[in-house]
């Protein structure tokens, strides 16, 4: 009879296993006799009203899946401290995800970009997302050899919620205890997620004596709609008699064969999670190792351990069905000649009452600007996972670096930033950022310091120089100033006498700068006989410029970095390095006094060097110096613009420059002096449309109403948005260029009538 009952049990785990759509999962549950009978399930966490619990948590699917992934990571890290005969919670346990990487698997310095490909894919069979299902409703498998539950321990771990249960383990990324619901709002109607664990055999149970131990546990967890008893949904997994099912077997078939063959390899230990119709939104739910690997990427972009995907699901033709996920990191790592000559750079940057941040900046080529594997912006990571993020536009807009927005990568490991300031920067659901004073400390620091970088400022102008050219803006010029000098409005958004500013001369090709992986020197720039003592008021900072040979990644490179240490009360905020000069800014401490003078040793070394490499001034304090004149009040009128606008054409061969396509209008970009480029669309859809239409009209007459009309209006919806903000970086441009991409269907029918002389009766 035991006999009986555990192969029955066995059949209905297998079957909901190799289930791929939620209705079967359903017909089984029905089969067995499980479905209508409440009495066998039992409410998620022991939390009746857990609806409050799981509803707040990621707020995209595949923000949710990521947190699945990131708990299989956990687990192997777990695993294998125990198989070290470690206590993970005990003092001599790893203290951070990168010691353990580097202690348990032997890694170089706990980064896996240290492993060639090879080595990489091998270690990624420990944790694998395998895409089932049907192509149309997705199913996925996240499996991972880690520590695995015995069946007794499914509700104080894989089926609990708001318990400490990793809080005291200082080397994994969970601590909430409640990240792992997250998929439940994105499984189908149902919300079925099956979870397959056995403890790993070389490991201590949590008792010895229970007979459970060695078993396979599993359950399913399901979602309750709301009744006449229950006024919200609650979720629930099956436990029938309060209990997670469990049985008897050697191995399970459970990781993925050769293409399709979704569950042909045997399976010893650890853990399987399931989930059915997975509601991944447009080409994330197509081939598993294309878009959603670089999804994963993106949010896993220093993952402590690589993760194998297998796409298994029928229907495709693929070059390959087997990918390794590394992290963009490693993407980046795998592809130095995807980036721009030198810029892959990065320094500390210090932020006053908040903390010390590491900053990564890497430009892809413009070419690459599309590419899915490259995102842009500013990514916020703790331990590799991305917990928020700036959109490349909005960077780009804050820095005025608009010409390298979409290929501008900004990568922050806020790791080290003190627990309470984490804690309150970031959301549980790690998917997002609270408004907060911390958060605005944070990003004003990151586009300073974006806005001085010298590298950065010089392809910016470098490929702004190659889409405007000087040929023809004479004559636009000539247009817009009979405009302005004929009304007097117009003529007030523009400062008067101010000319149109254009890049002359041809483009500058990019300077090769050869520097060296371990410097010879470094050095104070033009340092005087006596020494450098620079003045500096209380209330600023100071700058201080040194000469090296260093490599441009120098102190941001995974492999072998160097090291900078600050001996002196003054405080190290951040620095550039770029083609041999490297520009580091200074605070003072609040308690000194002017009058003072401080002495800073800088000391760079690396393990090339038996003696390090150091250079020493002082800072000498003066009084306050007076503070910086802001803009005008907010709703002060201003004048908008310091010079005339440049106005581009744009063809369709140039729509990808741009972003167009048929029906976009026109877009601004502005420059480091909030000189505007004004690029308009003469392909537009609209514009060609009017051409064909009125045969018996010039169409460069209908070319110049277009033009002009077009720039005009978004010049006096530019100035209202001006209005409403302290400075020209914070108008939404992509608003103007909505409201254009109207206008253009109007503009040239509206002159055309009003030429007439028409007025309404």
């Amino acid at each position: 009879m035991a006999n009986s009952q555990n192969e029955r049990l066995k059949e209905l785990c297998l079957r909901l296993l190799r289930a791929e759509i939620e209705e079967e999962v359903v017909q089984i549950l029905k089969e067995f006799r499980y479905w209508d009978d409440r009495d066998s399930w039992v409410a998620y966490g022991n939390v009746q009203n857990n609806r409050s619990i799981v509803g707040n948590q990621q707020n995209s699917a595949i923000a949710a899946l990521i947190e699945k992934i990131v708990n299989s990571i956990d687990a192997v890290l777990t695993c294998e401290c125990f198989r070290a005969g470690i206590e993970p919670t005990c003092s001599s346990a790893p203290l951070s995800m990168k010691q353990a990487v580097e202690k348990f698997f032997s890694i170089r310095d706990g980064y896996i970009q240290n492993l060639d490909a090879a080595e990489r894919t091998r270690l990624a069979e420990r944790i694998r997302l395998v895409a089932c299902g049907t192509k149309e409703n997705p199913a996925y498998m996240i499996i991972d050899s880690g520590e695995g539950q015995s069946p007794d321990q499914f509700p104080n771990t894989f089926l609990s919620l708001l318990r400490e249960n990793k809080n005291k383990i200082p080397f994994v990324q969970g601590k909430f205890n409640m990240g792992g619901t997250g998929v439940l709002q994105f499984t189908g109607q149902h919300s079925f997620q099956l979870i397959l664990s056995r403890r790993h055999p070389n490991i201590p149970p949590t008792d010895a004596t229970n007979p459970l131990r060695n078993k396979w546990g599993f359950t399913i967890t399901r979602r309750m709609r709301p009744d006449i008893n229950q006024s919200n949904s609650t979720y629930v997994y099956l436990a029938p008699g309060g209990s997670v099912l469990s049985f008897d077997s050697e191995s399970l078939p459970i990781y993925p064969g050769t293409y399709p063959n979704p569950y042909a390899g045997n399976m010893l230990e650890g853990t399987c999670i399931k989930i059915w119709n997975y509601k991944l939104q447009g080409r994330l739910k197509t081939l598993a190792t294309l878009d959603l690997r670089y999804a994963i990427e993106r949010y896993l972009q220093n993952p402590a351990l690589p993760i194998r995907i297998q796409e298994r699901r029928q229907g495709y033709r693929a070059h390959t069905y087997d990918t390794t996920v590394s992290g963009l990191y490693a993407v980046i790592a795998d592809s130095p000649d995807d980036i721009e000559q030198g810029m892959d750079t990065g320094s500390q940057i210090v932020v006053p009452d908040v903390g010390t941040m590491e900053v990564r900046i890497v430009v892809i080529k413009e070419e690459l600007e599309e590419s899915k594997k490259y995102p842009s912006g500013i990514f916020f990571n703790v331990n590799g996972q991305l917990h928020g993020e700036i959109s490349g536009t909005v960077v780009s807009r804050k820095t005025k670096l608009e010409y390298i927005g979409d290929s501008l990568i900004v990568m922050v490991d806020c790791t080290n930033l003190p627990q309470v300031v984490r804690e309150d920067l970031f959301m549980n659901s790690r998917d997002r950022m609270r408004e907060c004073e911390e958060r605005t400390a944070l990003e004003n620091s990151l586009y300073e310091y974006l806005k001085e970088h010298p590298g950065l400022r010089e392809i910016n102008a470098r490929r702004r120089q190659k889409r405007i050219s000087s040929a023809g803006q004479t004559e636009v010029a000539d247009v817009i100033k009979s405009l302005l000098k004929s009304d007097p409005t117009l003529s007030a958004l523009f400062g008067p006498g101010q000319q149109i500013k254009v890049p002359t001369g041809p483009v500058q090709a990019a300077v090769e700068y050869v520097g060296r992986q371990f410097p010879t020197y470094f050095r104070i720039h033009n340092e005087p006989k006596n020494g450098l003592n620079k003045k500096c008021p209380k209330n600023h900072t100071c700058r201080i410029e040194f000469e090296t040979d260093a490599n441009n990644d120098y102190f941001s490179r995974i492999i072998d970095p160097g090291h900078i240490e600050i001996v002196g009360s003054p405080i190290l905020l951040s620095y550039h390095l770029w083609n041999g000069k490297a520009v580091f800014r200074f605070a003072v401490p609040a308690v000194s006094i002017p009058g003072d003078r401080l002495g800073v040793r800088i000391v760079v070394n690396d393990i090339s060097r038996i003696e390090p490499l150091e250079s020493s001034f002082s800072i000498e304090i003066e009084p306050d110096a007076p503070p910086y004149q802001p803009g005008g009040e907010h709703g002060e009128p201003k004048v908008t613009f310091h010079a005339i606008p440049n106005i581009v054409e744009v063809r369709r061969n140039e729509w990808a420059l741009h972003n167009f396509n048929e029906k976009s209008a026109l877009k601004i970009k502005t420059n480091e002096d909030d000189t505007l480029d004004i690029f308009v669309n003469m392909d537009n859809l609209y514009l060609l449309n009017e051409i064909n239409k009125r045969r018996s009209m010039d169409p460069e007459v209908l070319k110049h109403w277009f033009k002009y009309g077009l720039f005009l209006l978004s010049m006096g919806v530019l100035f209202q948005e001006r209005q409403k903000v302290k400075t020209l970086e914070e108008v939404d441009r992509q608003k103007i260029s909505d409201i254009t991409e109207g206008l253009a269907i109007t503009i040239i029918p509206i002159i055309y009538q009003l030429g007439k002389g028409l007025r309404p009766e």
